[in-house]
């Protein structure tokens, strides 16, 4: 079975059971979290049904769970992508584009040829329908093969699903610091110097609070002490529909069963956003734009699924809204989000472009993940204390460069929700402290990609008009080879560095310069 990407190129995908003997084949584990010594195969179907098709409302504070009724379960349609091994979902929906020379008759016809009729048109692209089969005819296989037959067509730019897919947050491996990333000072065994060189930057700029970074992620603890200050009004949840009252509200959710046992809930956005513009007042982490501002945008809620389409409308509305965004996961291909990134070019900064950082991946020198590989984001690996590749940072030929994380000594210091029993510090004093507020243990790409979106920031407060394509130029050009010299060709570039570790103040050195040519 496959589907077709953006360019019409075959994704291979494999069905995946739903019965409980197959649990151990990777469904995600708020599928299977019931709490129960036995799971029927009603049950597990229920569970995903629910995730494929928002039955459920999760994360309120009351904890109102509504879905429908065990009996009338439908089992969705189940899948791998053979690339990267993740986990979609399916269920009665389409996603098309039209091409914008398709006549409405055209349109008209080719959904009526199948009995399909349009349920919603896309808030950002008007030539993007969900559409949907009343008469209940194209189930599973049936519903990709009617997708490819349209996606083959030339008045289609793509068709697919409307996937709810299983996106990676790409957390880190378990160490421990504090801000050496910004000013390392050779502690503990550390190299010194080997860090992003804050400092420099800071004597130029600390940000500027009309610079905007969207971090698109599962939620960012808006009240937090060091990021009040920093958060815009306007974040959203994507998760939940645009008429609940909660879509504006982009906070971390508590939990109900059967997803409260999943202690790592909601936890991976508060840290990303405090990498980029933590105020540091009252002697807590400081990011590397303190004088930035951040957009939450809540992509994923209690699990490890999201509907492709919400994720994509993320991004736009985030491109609409933001300067720079910054993406600390991966996810399978999908042409809506692919289109999405370039659509970004069109909404973002006048036509500037916003600019997209996203993490490579944490797969041990696997190749660069979606969204990363896509030739419009720019793609973040992760470098140590050390000054070597984190073991973890994927490599690959759409490598930008590398910004530091954990992986060597120690880890980032950031900050950290306050939700009891939900963090990465659960109060530890040698965690980040006994308050819970902040965490040491934070890394991987995950924290590698805000770091470089919050230099960008810098740049942009120094000189507003960069485009994106110039702000990715202007940090490859200045960046610091690090490693053995062998792994860079003759054009500077290295598979596994991209073009080096990140240098926030020749980055923002090199901006200002433009600006002043100007």
């Amino acid at each position: 079975m496959h589907i077709f990407n953006k360019n019409k190129q075959r994704v291979e995908l494999e069905i995946v059971s739903t019965s409980v003997e197959d649990q151990r084949l990777g469904l995600p584990p708020s599928i299977i979290a019931t709490g129960r010594t036995s799971i029927g195969q009603t049950d597990v179907s229920e569970l995903i049904t629910r995730a494929c098709r928002s039955f459920f409302l999760i994360g309120l504070q009351q904890g109102v769970v509504r879905s429908s009724s065990p009996a009338s379960v439908e089992a969705p349609l189940v899948v791998r992508e053979v690339e990267s091994g993740l986990i979609r979902t399916a269920y009665h929906e389409i996603v098309v584009r039209f091409n914008a020379r398709t006549s409405g008759q055209t349109r008209t016809n080719l959904l009526a040829r199948y009995g399909f009729q349009v349920r919603k048109v896309n808030p950002f692209v008007p030539e993007q329908v969900i559409v949907y089969d009343p008469n209940n005819q194209y189930r599973n296989e049936g519903l990709v093969d009617v997708a490819n037959d349209w996606s083959e067509t030339d008045d289609v730019v793509f068709a697919t699903p409307n996937f709810v897919s299983q996106f990676v947050r790409d957390a880190p491996p378990s160490i421990r610091t504090e801000e050496w990333h910004l000013r390392n000072l050779g502690k503990d065994s550390q190299t010194a110097g080997e860090d992003v060189d804050a400092l420099s930057a800071w004597e130029i700029t600390t940000g500027n609070s009309s610079i905007v970074v969207a971090v698109l992620d599962d939620g960012v603890e808006i009240e937090h002490s060091n990021l009040v200050s920093r958060i815009t009004p306007n974040g959203r949840d994507f998760f939940i529909p645009e008429d609940h009252p909660d879509h504006s509200n982009p906070s971390p959710k508590i939990f109900q069963f059967p997803f409260d046992v999943l202690a790592g809930n909601d936890i991976h956005g508060t840290p990303c956003a405090g990498v980029i513009a933590s105020d540091g007042e009252s002697g807590g982490a400081v990011g590397i734009a303190p004088g930035c501002r951040i957009l939450p945008i809540k992509i994923f809620h209690a699990d490890d699924l999201a509907p492709d389409e919400h994720v994509a409308n993320a991004i736009r509305y985030a491109a609409a809204n933001a300067d720079i965004l910054s993406c600390s996961w991966s996810g399978p291909q999908s042409p809506d989000i692919e289109l999405a990134i370039e659509d970004a070019k069109q909404l973002g900064r006048n036509e500037k472009g916003a600019a997209i950082f996203c993490a490579v991946g944490n797969g041990f020198a696997s190749p660069v993940s979606f969204p990363a590989a896509h030739s419009e984001a720019i793609a973040v690996g992760a470098s140590t204390d050390n000054a070597t590749l984190a073991n973890y940072s994927n490599i690959g030929e759409e490598i930008d460069f590398v910004a530091p994380s954990s992986g060597g000594i120690k880890g980032i210091f950031t900050t950290d929700i306050s939700l009891n029993n939900r963090g990465f510090n659960l109060g530890s004093s040698t965690a980040g402290g006994s308050d819970g507020l902040y965490t040491n243990d934070f890394g991987g790409t995950s924290s590698a990609t805000p770091l470089a979106a919050g230099i960008a920031a810098l740049m942009l407060s120094v000189n507003p008009e960069l485009s994106a394509d110039e702000i990715r130029e202007i940090l490859q050009k200045t960046a610091k080879k690090i490693g053995p010299s062998s792994s860079y060709d003759g054009n500077g570039f290295s598979p596994r560095f991209g073009f080096g570790r990140v240098n926030a103040g020749e980055a923002v050195k090199e901006a200002q310069r433009r600006a002043d040519f100007e």
